[in-house]
């Protein structure tokens, strides 16, 4: 007699849990309660014979047989939802995508005429943002971050290496005598930001530079940062996604760049879904801009 598989939402609520080793975050991404959660996932134990987690007072964690069947059913899983999307999306389809605003200001907006001539048939819609977004609440098809992976629940992608330099406003290389003179960087006022409040200090140490005796400024964040570059201050930037700013006459950049850094720029998306409809034409269109910056 052949055994009948199981419900398809325990699988689906299974491989949630599963990935975030919760419940509760579990019940969140598949908008249901974490009583729900529990329970659905016992009926599926009991239905297979098996104990597929281990309870904990705070945590949770996978059995053996819990993991060797997550890595079973996972491909299934993303075949249906292949296949669905493949069948319900219809032929102009919008892709929504959080970015941190420097990629978007140099890279994405110049050349989104270009991407839709290339891909007529996605309507992208680009929403700027320093803060990672949470994918999982479906509002996002994908992000691009800047940082280090591994982020919980997201598959990712590295489409660019940067590095950092220092920009500074116009004729600061000759006021302050920096030409060739990186001592010289210890009596430039400097820009701070305050979400990255070491980032000054960690560039002096790189260089085996003494404290700053310049003025100091602080910015809530990395726009305003190199916005006041233009006029207040030195302020750092990725290389070389700003570099236009250099090209354009609007601030000077001293020195070569330092890096590349530990933290790079990654196209990031829930791991449970495949990627929507344009999602992959966005990405390598993205990665190739990137890679042809001017330098």
């Amino acid at each position: 007699m052949r055994r009948p598989l199981p419900n398809l939402n325990f699988l689906m609520t299974f491989e949630a849990a599963a990935r975030q080793l919760s419940f509760k975050q579990a019940a969140k991404q598949l908008h249901i309660t974490p009583s729900a959660v529990s329970q659905q996932i016992q009926q599926l134990e009991e239905s297979l014979g098996v104990t597929l987690f281990e309870r904990h007072n705070r945590a949770l964690t996978l059995t053996e047989e819990g993991t060797r069947y997550l890595n079973q059913i996972q491909p299934h899983l993303k075949g249906l939802r292949r296949a669905t999307l493949a069948l319900t999306t219809p032929l102009h389809s919008r892709l929504r995508v959080s970015m941190m605003p420097p990629v978007a200001a140099r890279v994405v907006l110049p050349g989104m005429e270009t991407f839709r001539e290339q891909h007529p048939e996605v309507e992208l819609e680009v929403e700027t943002n320093l803060a990672n977004m949470d994918l999982q609440q479906g509002s996002f098809d994908l992000a691009i971050r800047y940082g280090q992976p591994p982020w919980p629940g997201l598959s990712h992608e590295k489409l660019a290496e940067v590095m950092i330099q220092v920009f500074t406003p116009n004729g600061f290389t000759d006021r302050y005598g920096l030409a060739g003179n990186v001592q010289a960087m210890t009596r430039v006022p400097l820009v701070h930001m305050t979400g990255r409040p070491q980032a000054w200090q960690h560039w002096f140490n790189q260089l085996g530079l003494p404290e700053p005796e310049g003025p100091q400024y602080y910015v809530d964040d990395y726009p305003a940062a190199i916005q006041a570059a233009e006029t207040l201050g030195a302020a750092l930037a990725l290389y070389p996604v700003e570099y236009s700013l250099v090209q354009s006459g609007r601030v000077e950049a001293p020195f070569p760049p330092l890096g590349p850094l530990d933290n790079a720029i990654y196209a990031v998306y829930p791991d449970n879904a495949e990627l929507p409809k344009g999602g992959r034409s966005f990405i390598d269109w993205l990665k190739t801009r990137l890679a042809t910056l001017p330098a």
